[in-house]
C-alpha cells in the first residue's frame, strides 16, 4: 500500500477503481483505510513538512530494501535487505512487543523525574508505545533516520498512539540532505535528556548512528562554549559599549568614514600570532619595506612584530576582556604612537583608554550602546561586524567589505605547533602559551595544509569554521593562507609566502594616512532616544511590580487546585509577558546584560508551553519566573546607573 495514493482520495473525494482495489487488497478492511487517512490528516496538521517530503520524494524511496513481515507472535516487523545480501530485522521475529518491554525496562533506573526522552529510531513504534504506557507524564521526541521505515510505519500503525500530547518534536531524516534541526533539541532545553536508541539500528546502520552522535557531540560542545563565553562577557560587552561610546562618537568608522577606494583591489595581510609566524617574519619585513601590501596586525601578533622591529599599518583589537590592554603594553612602553588602532566598539575599555595613538572604530554586533543610539544611522549588513571567535575573523570581515584583494593570512595556525600556542616574542603571565604532552594528547585533531594531522581545540575549530563561512560568501575574492604547518582552511588555499611575493605581490602600492577621516554620525537624534529610554525604564519597573502579585495569585490558586483561576491568571501572564518582552530598555540592554538567565528562561517557557496540565504549568512557572524577576531587579539597578551616568558624560539632559 502506498501511503500517498490515499492523499489523492482525501484531496479529491473520489477514487479510481484500480486504486480502490489496491487499497482493499493491501488493507483488507475499511478500518485500516480509515487509519491511513487519519495518519495523513495528522501529518498534514502537525508535521506538514514531513508530509510534503513524502509527497515529493515517494518515488525516490528504496522501498524494495524494506519488507513488512509477520512475527511469530503476530505483530509486524520490518526486514531490511542489505546491499551485500544480508536480511536483517528491525524488531524481533518472535515477539516484538516483549522485546519493546525489555528495552524500556532496561532504562527504568535512568528515567528520572522531569527527564525528556529522545528516541533514535522509531521502527514500528512498539518501544515508544510501551514507554508512553509506563511513563505517561514524561515528554519525548521521535527521530527516524530511515524514511522507508517511517513509510511502512505509516501504512501499518496508528499514529495517534505515538503522537500524543506529550510528544514535543518529531524528526524524519531526508536522504542526501543535512537535516540537523534535531540538534536544537539538545541545546534549547534545561531538562535532562535520556537518549534511547532502537537496538537494531546499532547493528544495521552503525555509520548513521556514529554520524548522528558526532553531530550531537559537536553541537553540545559548541553550545557549552557559547554559554561559557556569555557568562564571561555578557556584562562586559554592555559595559564596554557604554564606556567606549564617547570614543566611538569622536573617531572615524572603518566601514562608514574611510575611503574604500584606498583598499579596493589592494592586497592586505592579516598577521596573527600563531607559532608559524616567526618562520615568515623576514618575508613580512620585505613586504612592509617595499609597500607590497597593507599589513593588519591582529591581537597579540603586534608583540611579535614589535620584537622583530616590524611595524604594521594598523593594529586590530576587539577582545572585551579587562586584560586585553596588556596586548599593547610593548607598544606603550616603546612609545609607538603613530600606528592606528582599529578597535571593535565593545573592546575592553582600558585598551582604548591607555592607547595614545590614532584610533578608528568598527561597530560590533555586541555593542548595545551604538546599536541603540545610532540605530537609524547604521546599516546592519554594511556597517556591523558580526561577533566572531577571534579578531582575525573580525578583521577578515572588514577587509572583505572594504574590497581588499587578495587577502592573505600569516600566522593563522588554528592549532598547536610542537605544543606552542604563540609566535616568538609573545609571553603572558595570565595565559599558558605552551602545552605539555599530557594536555596535547587530550586535544582533538584536524588536517593541516600538508595533509597531516595537527592538534587543535574547540575554539580553533570554531575560528576555522568562521573563516570558511565568510570565504564562501566571497567566491570571487582571491584568498591565500601562508601559514606553514597550520590548519587547512577550506576556501582559503595554502601558498608559501615566498611564492606569494614572487607571483602575487608584484607591484608596490601607494600608502596614505587613511585613518585621518571625519566621524559622520549625526548626534541630534540622541535626545529623542534618551527620552524614549527613560520612559521605557519606568515602564520596565512597572512590569516587574505587576508580575509579583500575579505570581502570588497563580501560586495560591495552583495550591488549592483551582484550574480555571490558574488558567485565567496564566492568560494575564501571557499578555503581560509579551508586553515585557517588547519593552525597549529590556529588549536593547538588560536582556543582553543577563543573557544566560534569559536563555534559561526561554527554554523553560518553551517547555511549559508544551505542558498540557494547567496546574502543572502554573506550579512550575512561579518559582522560575519569581527568581527571574529578582535577577532583573538586581541587575537593573547596576545597569541603569551605568547607562545614565554615561549619558551625562555626553552632556545631554535626560
Amino acid at each position: 500500500m502506498k501511503l500517498f495514493k490515499i492523499q489523492v482520495f482525501v484531496k479529491h473525494n473520489n477514487i479510481h477503481l484500480m486504486n480502490y482495489l489496491v487499497i482493499k487488497k493491501c488493507c483488507g478492511t475499511r478500518s485500516i483505510l480509515n487509519m491511513l487517512i487519519d495518519n495523513i490528516h495528522l501529518l498534514r496538521k502537525r508535521y506538514p513538512l514531513v508530509r510534503k517530503y513524502f509527497v515529493e520524494n515517494e518515488m525516490n524511496l528504496s522501498l524494495a530494501q524494506y519488507e513488512i513481515v509477520d512475527s511469530r507472535e503476530g505483530s509486524k516487523t520490518i526486514r531490511f535487505h542489505s546491499k551485500d545480501g544480508k536480511k536483517l530485522l528491525i524488531h524481533s521475529f518472535y515477539n516484538p512487543l516483549q522485546e519493546a518491554e525489555r528495552l524500556i525496562n532496561s532504562y527504568k533506573d535512568k528515567v528520572k523525574e522531569n527527564a525528556h526522552v529522545f528516541f533514535y529510531g522509531i521502527g514500528m513504534g512498539y518501544h515508544v508505545e510501551k514507554f508512553i504506557e509506563m511513563y505517561p507524564n514524561h515528554t519525548y521526541s521521535l527521530y527516524e533516520q530511515i524514511p522507508e521505515v517511517f513509510y511502512h510505519l505509516a501504512n501499518h500503525r496508528d499514529f495517534s498512539k505515538l503522537f500524543t500530547e506529550k510528544m514535543r518534536n518529531f524528526y524524519i531524516d531526508e536522504h542526501n540532505q543535512e537535516t540537523l534541526t534535531y540538534l536544537e533539541e539538545f541545546t534549547t532545553s534545561n531538562q535532562n535528556i535520556l537518549f534511547i536508541v532502537l537496538p537494531s539500528y546499532k547493528n544495521i546502520f552503525p555509520e548513521k548512528l556514529k554520524k548522528f552522535n558526532q553531530n550531537i557531540k559537536d553541537k553540545i560542545v559548541n553550545y557549552r562554549s557559547e554559554i561559557h563565553t556569555d557568562q564571561m562577557f555578557q556584562k562586559l560587552w554592555v559595559i564596554n559599549s557604554l564606556m567606549n561610546f564617547e570614543t566611538v562618537l569622536n573617531t572615524p568608522n572603518m566601514l562608514r568614514d574611510i575611503d574604500r577606494t584606498i583598499f579596493e583591489g589592494k592586497p592586505a595581510i592579516i598577521v596573527s600570532a600563531g607559532p608559524s609566524l616567526a618562520k615568515d617574519m623576514e618575508h613580512i619585513r620585505y613586504i612592509k619595506e617595499n609597500n607590497l601590501a597593507y599589513i593588519f596586525s591582529v591581537g597579540s601578533a603586534i608583540n611579535s612584530l614589535v620584537e622583530f622591529d616590524i611595524l604594521p599599518d594598523a593594529v586590530c583589537t576587539y577582545d572585551p576582556g579587562l586584560r586585553n590592554y596588556k596586548v599593547f603594553e610593548k607598544m606603550v612602553e616603546r612609545k609607538i604612537e603613530h600606528i592606528p588602532m582599529v578597535f571593535g566598539s565593545s573592546v575592553g575599555f582600558d585598551t582604548i583608554k591607555k592607547y595614545k595613538g590614532p584610533k578608528v572604530h568598527f561597530i560590533t554586533s555586541q555593542d548595545r550602546a551604538s546599536l541603540y543610539f545610532l540605530e537609524e544611522q547604521l546599516n546592519l549588513l554594511e556597517d556591523i561586524v558580526f561577533d566572531s571567535p577571534s579578531i582575525a575573523v573580525m578583521t577578515f570581515q572588514i577587509l572583505l567589505k572594504l574590497g581588499a584583494n587578495p587577502i592573505i593570512f600569516a600566522g593563522q595556525n588554528l592549532g598547536y605547533l610542537n605544543g606552542t600556542l604563540y609566535s616568538e616574542g609573545i609571553e603572558y603571565d595570565f595565559v599558558k602559551t605552551k602545552l605539555d604532552k599530557e594536555m596535547l594528547e587530550k586535544l582533538p585533531t584536524t588536517e593541516d595544509v600538508y595533509g597531516n594531522e595537527i592538534k587543535t581545540s574547540v575554539v580553533f575549530n570554531s575560528m576555522r569554521r568562521s573563516l570558511e563561512g565568510y570565504a564562501k560568501l566571497y567566491p570571487d575574492r582571491k584568498l591565500i593562507n601562508t601559514t606553514k604547518g597550520g590548519a587547512k582552511i577550506e576556501g582559503i588555499p595554502f601558498q608559501p609566502i615566498e611564492e606569494v611575493i614572487e607571483q602575487v605581490l608584484i607591484d608596490p602600492i601607494e600608502k596614505i594616512e587613511w585613518w585621518k577621516a571625519n566621524n559622520s554620525y549625526e548626534k541630534e537624534n540622541f535626545i529623542k532616544k534618551i527620552k524614549k529610554l527613560t520612559i521605557s525604564v519606568k515602564e520596565f519597573i512597572d512590569y516587574l511590580d505587576s508580575f509579583e502579585p500575579l505570581m502570588k495569585s497563580i501560586f495560591s490558586h495552583a495550591k488549592f487546585r483551582n484550574e480555571s483561576k490558574v488558567l485565567n491568571e496564566l492568560t494575564k501572564f501571557d499578555k503581560l509577558y509579551n508586553k515585557f518582552l517588547e519593552n525597549e530598555y529590556y529588549q536593547n540592554f538588560l536582556s543582553f546584560y543577563i543573557r544566560t538567565d534569559v536563555k534559561f528562561l526561554d527554554n523553560e517557557i518553551k517547555r511549559l508551553n508544551a505542558e498540557t496540565s494547567v496546574l502543572n504549568k502554573g506550579e512550575s512557572l512561579v518559582p522560575i519566573f519569581t527568581q527571574f524577576i529578582k535577577t532583573c531587579r538586581k541587575e537593573h539597578e547596576e545597569l541603569s546607573k551605568l547607562i545614565f551616568e554615561h549619558i551625562n558624560v555626553f552632556n545631554i539632559e535626560n
